[in-house]
């Protein structure tokens, strides 16, 4: 089984390339309700034992990388932000397996520094529906 490689990496918005993506992540988030009963007691004890269930999952995507002057995907992205509207983010490795992504960004940075020597940027999206993508015949 070989490891899935970063490099060749494609994000996209609104069908626009982004360049210069540096990092990529998706991430799930879980709420749950308590639904510990008086008769949920642990084995010999007068001890609950708590009991619960999921209620919502929630994903979140967040990409950072260079800023790059008049790149299409970079003013897409800062765009649709910025006016705060849905957007389509797609993501697809080398292999040509991915996502495309229905949601809205709740956060964008720019920043820049010496240290660093150019700008970055920083944003994050969340993902209402999600489609799984797989490479053309």
């Amino acid at each position: 089984m070989a490891e899935r490689r970063f490099a060749g990496t494609v994000i996209k918005v609104n069908d626009k390339v982004l360049a210069k993506v540096t990092s990529f992540s998706r991430s799930k988030d879980f709420n749950e309700a308590d639904v510990t009963g008086a008769e949920d007691l642990t084995e010999g004890g007068q001890i609950l034992q708590q009991k619960f269930i999921s209620v919502s999952v929630g994903e979140t995507v967040t990409l950072e990388g260079i800023a790059i002057s008049e790149d299409e995907g970079q003013s897409e992205l800062a765009d649709v932000a910025d006016r705060g509207v849905e957007a389509v983010l797609e993501q697809t490795g080398p292999d040509g397996y991915g996502y495309k992504m229905t949601g809205y960004f709740t956060s964008y940075e720019e920043s820049g520094s010496i240290s660093e020597g150019v700008y970055t940027f920083s944003a994050t999206f969340r993902v209402n529906e999600k489609e799984a993508l797989e490479p053309e015949p």
